[in-house]
């Protein structure tokens, strides 16, 4: 097992390095560190060693992790690491907006316009504005969530008009488990599809994510037109 740090340095080589093999600059393509395998520790090695943006699926977990608490001494990490973003890439209950909204810079899993009506509120109370990506379903296993593609124009519509503390960024999506990678590449390709349907038909500047790809497949996610890569176990092990 590599440390933290060296692993880190090694995924920024090799996601650079699919991007040139795609023909695409490496300034094209962020990546995410999916930070739930890891302590706030191993969260500093990754962003000292030069990856910016941290990623979260567990609420309470991360408010402990990365928050503010004046027992331990620990230190908002926006306080420690300026420039930071932290992205919530988990399900997210309307119950937890609360808290989500403590740390939570982007939410990566917009899927109904419940969700979608509930986060305007309460941003809205905060006199806020939210960056967000719209989860698409892209394959039918039941452990996914996300919208359908044939809803997804639906929400979005319903958001321009109706959340004005929402800011659509772009869209996010999953492959399928599979050993292949080759497997993932359609779906990440009807991902893209989608995104340029819709930046199309918005013609918005600000539209301009495409979030999919992770430890195994990002180099088949990057030649399909990712902007944002997820990269978690690769980064542990």
């Amino acid at each position: 097992m590599g440390s933290i740090a060296d692993n880190t340095g090694r995924i920024i080589e090799k996601v650079a390095d699919a991007c040139r093999d795609a023909g695409r600059d490496p300034s094209e393509v962020k990546i995410l560190a999916a930070a739930k395998y890891t302590d706030r520790a191993g969260a500093a090695e990754i962003l000292s060693a030069g990856i910016g943006i941290i990623g979260e699926n567990r609420i309470q977990d991360a408010l402990a992790k990365h928050c503010a608490d004046e027992e331990s001494g620990q230190v908002d990490i926006h306080e420690e690491f300026p420039g930071v973003n932290v992205h919530y890439i988990g399900h997210l209950q309307k119950n937890k907006i609360n808290h989500a909204l403590k740390l939570f810079d982007l939410i990566e899993t917009i899927d109904t316009i419940k969700l979608a009506e509930a986060l305007d509120k309460r941003l809205t109370e905060r006199d806020r504005v939210m960056p967000v990506l719209l989860e698409v379903k892209l394959t039918s296993e039941d452990t996914k969530t996300g919208c359908s593609e044939s809803d997804l124009e639906d929400l979005i519509g319903y958001i321009g008009e109706n959340c004005p503390h929402l800011e659509v960024r772009g869209l996010m999506g999953m492959g399928p488990w599979d050993p292949d990678p080759e497997t993932a590449r359609p779906f990440y390709k009807k991902l893209r599809e989608n995104f340029e349907r819709i930046k199309n038909s918005t013609r918005s500047d600000k539209f301009d994510t495409v979030s999919m790809g992770m430890s195994a497949d990002f180099h088949i996610a990057i030649q399909e037109g990712a902007t944002l890569v997820r990269i978690g176990r690769a980064l542990f092990i």
